[in-house]
């Protein structure tokens, strides 16, 4: 069995990629009025929920996973990193510890890390 996502945020009224709209958040529509094939951008799943269903299916014993249509280098990644891999793109996983809001680095000053406090 294979896993191979399209990394949309379809919904059961729109499930598929092909016919999902952007009313709720697109303030510019796309000159023929579809997301797409070029107005996409804001209906990506994120690099957590790609994470996610790769590890669901993981536990459900599917070792061969992928992403499909509109996969960034995030999402691939992602998936390797879900199923214990460790690709050379890793190097960009991200890593917030010297975040100014985010951040627990010890050489962050205090007055700095605050800042994540009052956001």
């Amino acid at each position: 069995m294979a896993a191979l996502p399209v990394p949309y945020r379809t919904t059961a009224k729109q499930p598929t990629f092909f016919n999902l709209d952007d009313a709720n958040s697109c303030s510019v529509p796309s000159p023929h009025g579809r997301t797409f094939p070029t107005a996409l951008d804001p209906l990506y799943c994120n690099r957590y929920e790609i994470r996610n269903f790769a590890q669901e299916a993981l536990k459900l014993n599917i070792k061969y996973q992928g992403v499909c249509c509109g996969a960034a280098p995030m999402h691939i990644r992602e998936v390797a990193e879900a199923m214990g891999r460790k690709p050379p793109a890793s190097r960009y996983s991200e890593n917030m510890n010297k975040h100014f809001m985010y951040g627990d680095d010890d050489s962050l000053p205090e007055h700095i890390t605050d800042y994540g406090d009052k956001a």
